[in-house]
């Protein structure tokens, strides 16, 4: 007797007491994140020729390849490869219901949870494994392929010719070179496109340390891709940098990250004025009027300048750029002082980096989870437009089209 396929097994992505223990026992060994669509598909697609293979055991019938669908992981809608049999009978449990496009709350939570527990190409391979899963190195390597594929389709696609802002910065990390860690820096950009939504325009890895003919290239190349008008550019102070971005975006403003800024005063001054300072500074971003905001600024340049003339007098000559975003709406001014969009970036990849021993196994591993990093972001608390930003969008606009309809 052919037994009943919906009833013969339980799924292997059942969520029993006993399947939470192990997930939780799994997502616990100090694995780091690994999500993205592609991996999900793997993982489905595995889970559902397992679950053949043990039908196959128990009943007359023979396996017949696969059929494609499309399902729906919480706003993923992810490829399958489904298993079959000659006799249609089978139907892997781990799909959704029949006539369901998409899982249930609890099964996405499992399956994203799932994702964000392997270390390499590897490590996930491991983990697999471990769960007794049906899955190539094949199928995980042409994963891992994509997504490098998917960083460099990244930097060379058109971009809007039109931004409300550009943020970049670099991050210092090391990747495994045979025996020996090389230094390498991750250029990185972000735009504040005009309907508000932020876009990772360009990610690349150059190995050394951060330099400005490599600054230089990555400006130019986003030009060359389309790029024409920018509100404001926001970057820190890298030495050199600030006069190649005034030449390439002459029309633009250039807010100089007051975080860095500030960073850099704890190195040059005592920590007892260092706290003055950090004060004094609160108190001029923290103002709501730009003439208040120049007055502030001058009484703190006096304050400092007669025990630290050269740090003082590069601040003065840079006055402009560290108070341009007083210029902007209320709402969104703060966040237009410093580069923390990009460090938003730079922290979750600094969170794989800890989990990864505290370098990258190699260049392709590194772009791998750059990949995952920026489409976490994108596709998720950047697909909606921020508050503040809503709330700031229309005044931002006209300024847009103030400037540059004048200027043409």
């Amino acid at each position: 007797m052919t037994p009943d396929s919906s009833k013969s097994l339980t799924p292997p992505l059942s969520l029993s007491e006993s399947s939470k223990i192990q997930m939780t026992e799994l997502l616990e060994s100090g694995l780091a994140d690994f999500s993205l669509r592609d991996l999900l598909g793997v993982l489905l697609s595995g889970v559902g020729e397992a679950e053949r293979q043990a039908y196959l055991q128990q009943a007359q019938d023979k396996a017949n390849g696969f059929y494609p669908r499309t399902v729906q992981v919480g706003s993923f809608p992810v490829d399958v490869e489904v298993a079959r049999t000659r006799s249609g009978k089978f139907r892997p449990a781990s799909l959704p219901g029949p006539y369901q496009r998409g899982y249930g709350d609890e099964s996405q939570a499992l399956l994203l949870n799932l994702l964000a527990s392997s270390r390499s190409v590897n490590a996930a391979r491991d983990a697999l494994q471990k769960m007794g899963l049906s899955v190539c190195e094949r199928d995980l390597d042409s994963v891992a392929s994509s997504l490098v594929e998917e960083l460099q389709l990244r930097n060379s696609r058109p971009i809007d010719p039109d931004l409300l802002a550009l943020m970049f910065d670099g991050k210092y990390v090391e990747i495994k070179d045979g025996d020996q860690l090389r230094p390498a820096c991750i250029y990185l950009v972000v735009g504040l496109r005009r309907d508000g939504k932020k876009q990772v325009l360009s990610c690349t890895i150059k190995l050394g340390r951060e330099n400005l003919e490599d600054w230089k290239s990555v400006l130019r190349h986003l030009i060359e891709r389309g790029l024409r008008r920018v509100l404001l550019v926001i970057q820190d102070d890298f030495s050199g940098l600030l006069p190649i971005t005034k030449s390439l975006f002459p029309n633009s403003d250039v807010q100089l990250c007051v975080v860095h800024m500030q960073r850099n005063a704890k190195s040059h001054l005592s920590k007892l004025d260092a706290a003055e300072f950090q004060q004094r500074w609160r108190a001029l971003r923290a103002t709501w009027n730009s003439q208040v905001g120049g007055t502030l600024f001058e009484e703190l340049c006096q304050r400092f300048e007669k025990d630290y003339p050269t740090f003082i007098a590069e601040l003065r000559k840079k006055r402009v750029h560290y108070l341009a975003f007083l210029n902007y709406p209320d709402a969104i001014r703060r966040s237009l002082s410093t580069t923390n969009t990009v460090e938003a970036v730079n922290g979750q990849l600094e969170k794989l980096r800890r989990n990864s021993g505290g370098y990258f196994q190699s260049d392709d591993t590194l772009k791998m989870k750059l990949g995952i990093t920026i489409t976490s972001l994108e596709d998720g608390r950047w697909a909606k437009v921020n508050g503040r930003v809503e709330e700031a969008l229309h005044q931002l606009n006209a300024m847009f089209e103030t400037r540059f309809e004048r200027q043409a």
